[in-house]
């Protein structure tokens, strides 16, 4: 006899067939503007586990975004395949096409939600251990340059076979029509409803991030430490951010291990303040769990109206604080020139090398010789002052070498490699605070990068690359899904123009790269394809629609000059084709008469 149990009899409206020839609904879970999530069983398995099918419905019944959305819908669903091999993300079971829409077949997690453990609350090393827990499996997805898009305690399962929390129902499909509707230039807003809260404000605006799965796990531990859920906070005013701590006097001794800190910074009110990625936020937490006795505990009285902000030590302190904004010096208010009397010294000198510069001595026989070349240290000195940032101080001791030196011309060279080194460095300055200003993010990591190895300059660059790495990370990781969405309508110029914006000091760009080369080389093909259509149709005299397959051809591809040529070629001739039709002759008696000719003589015959 066989134990297989039959399959479970449902009465909702055309579900009661199986999807896929397999697939029986058992319940309907979720209903939304993207689709519906089902629970159901798998009646091709001898067990037939239960399993979790979200059901998709394309919002626009074109043919054109049908294609695209196809195309996005298999890409995502091999994303969460990927994502599914880490054990605390379900994994992808199926995803299939019917006449009803997609379909993904995820893993059930048999457990409890997390908002039952959330109903009063807890000590502050069980919130610690709450937000490791939590930010685990995020940091997986964030690793992958992916957004889960929908972090609530409700999405997040206490597993009954070992008790981890596991992280579902992720919100690609919603990322999916989100980015189809912003490429046709439709308002795409956040298709989830935020009565809970748990969604920054930028995701209601339908620009999530990185950094809004961050706000709602920031949201969770606050919960779990308050007892308070989110939406019954309020909001300061003045600067958007939520006002939470006050009831943290509820948790007792809960201002401790710097938590409080490390939860504020987690749900700012500006995106850019919070952290990076999962990642940056789990490393937060770890070192607070691996940092600290409360006696260690030093308060430190507030500058903004965040509350008390408690730090174990000096570098708690910068963990938990979002980095100071830098001061942005006009030539105005600088007065003069940065290469004019800087002053800096050498204790300038000692802070560089403390931060890590290193400055070529260049202690060589060769400059100093047997007997200590004077010329050789003025040298040396010389460069110690470039670094520092006293361009004249160095010009003018280097200049002092006498040319019986074995220093002077290292020296000659080293003035008119300095002099157009600081000019370049001053324009990339320049360049990188005025992108800061105007919030131009991947800008200034871009002209960071351009910067010349002058001690100086770095140091003076550095305070605008921590400001902007947090926004730029955000905006690389766009500007990668840009990419993949320009690919999917088969733009490979467009998507390799979104990828070469992305710096090389962001997370995401050896990703980029990679999908860089793989465009490139799509791009190279289709430029073939384009180019033998031309072939084809000019074979059959169609030499304007030959034209147009050659425009299509990037100019970044090989056989772009080849192309230009067959332009030339197919122009003149589609010019004189189009001059031979323009004269229509006419026929009088079989005989051809061209236009601006008499026409023969006619012969009359006898009737």
């Amino acid at each position: 006899m066989s134990d297989v149990s039959a399959p479970v009899q449902v009465s909702y409206p055309g579900l009661d067939r199986l999807l896929d020839g397999r697939y029986q609904v058992i319940q309907i879970l979720e209903r939304g503007a993207w689709g519906r999530t089902y629970l159901a069983q798998d009646t091709r398995r001898p067990s037939q586990p239960e399993c979790v099918i979200q059901h998709i419905v394309p919002a626009i019944a074109d043919p054109t975004y049908l294609s695209a959305f196809k195309d996005l819908f298999v890409r995502e669903a091999a994303t969460l395949e990927r994502l599914g091999e880490h054990g605390q993300i379900p994994r992808l079971l199926a995803c299939f096409e019917d006449e009803q829409g997609f379909h993904l077949v995820q893993e059930f997690v048999s457990g409890d939600r997390l908002t039952l453990e959330l109903t009063q609350p807890l000590h502050e090393d069980a919130v610690l251990q709450l937000l490791l827990e939590c930010l685990e499996p995020l940091a997986i997805v964030h690793q992958d340059c992916c957004r889960h898009g929908d972090v609530r305690p409700d999405n997040l399962v206490r597993r009954s076979q070992d008790s981890k929390l596991v992280l579902i129902n992720f919100g690609t499909v919603r990322d999916v029509h989100r980015s189809l509707l912003t490429l046709r230039g439709q308002s795409a807003p956040s298709m989830l409803p935020n009565i809970q809260g748990y969604q920054a404000a930028e995701q209601v605006q339908g620009l999530p991030s990185f950094a809004s799965d961050i706000y709602a796990i920031g949201l969770i531990g606050i919960q779990a430490l308050t007892g308070v859920p989110p939406n019954e906070l309020g909001i300061q005013p003045e600067t958007g951010e939520l006002l939470w701590q006050p009831f943290g006097e509820t948790a007792g001794s809960t201002l401790r291990h710097g938590l409080v800190a490390v939860l504020s910074r987690m749900v700012r009110a500006d995106y850019t303040q919070r952290y990076v990625s999962a990642k940056e936020a789990l490393q937060a937490i770890r070192q607070l769990l691996q940092a600290g006795s409360a006696s260690s505990v030093v308060y430190v009285t507030p500058v903004e109206t965040t509350g008390i902000v408690p730090v174990l030590n000096a570098t708690a302190l910068q963990m938990s604080m979002p980095p100071e904004r830098p001061y942005l010096e006009t030539p105005a208010e600088a007065g003069v020139s940065p290469a004019v009397q800087i002053g800096v010294g050498i204790g300038a000198v000692i802070a560089a090398a403390v931060c890590g510069y290193a400055f070529p001595l260049l202690l060589d026989r060769t400059l100093l010789g047997n007997d200590l070349d004077r010329g050789g240290q003025a040298l040396v000195t010389a460069k110690q002052q470039y670094q520092a940032g006293q361009l004249q101080n160095a010009v003018q001791l280097a200049s002092s070498i006498p040319k019986e030196s074995g220093a002077y011309l290292p020296a000659q060279a080293a003035i008119a490699r300095w002099q157009t080194d600081w000019q370049t460095a001053e324009r990339t300055y320049q360049a990188a605070n005025i992108a800061f200003q105007q919030r131009q993010w991947l800008v200034v990591l871009q002209q960071a990068q351009k910067m010349p190895q002058i001690a100086y300059w770095q140091q003076r660059v550095k305070p605008l690359i921590q400001q902007a790495n947090a926004p730029a990370e955000m905006a690389a990781a766009l500007l990668l899904h840009e990419a993949y969405s320009q690919a999917v309508s088969k733009d490979f110029a467009g998507a390799i123009a979104a990828l070469k914006q992305i710096p090389a000091s962001t997370a995401v760009y050896a990703k980029a790269q990679a999908k860089l080369r793989e465009y490139v080389e799509k791009q190279q093909i289709q430029a073939v394809s384009y180019l033998q259509a031309a072939y084809n149709q000019a074979e059959t005299q169609n030499f304007d629609q030959a034209l147009g397959s050659l425009k299509q051809i990037s100019a970044d591809t090989p056989i772009y000059a080849k192309a230009q040529a067959k332009v030339r070629e197919y122009t003149k001739k589609e010019r004189i084709r189009r001059h031979v039709l323009s004269f229509k002759p006419h026929t009088d008696r079989g005989q051809v008469v061209v236009p601006g000719e008499k026409p023969p003589p006619t012969t009359l015959k006898d009737s």
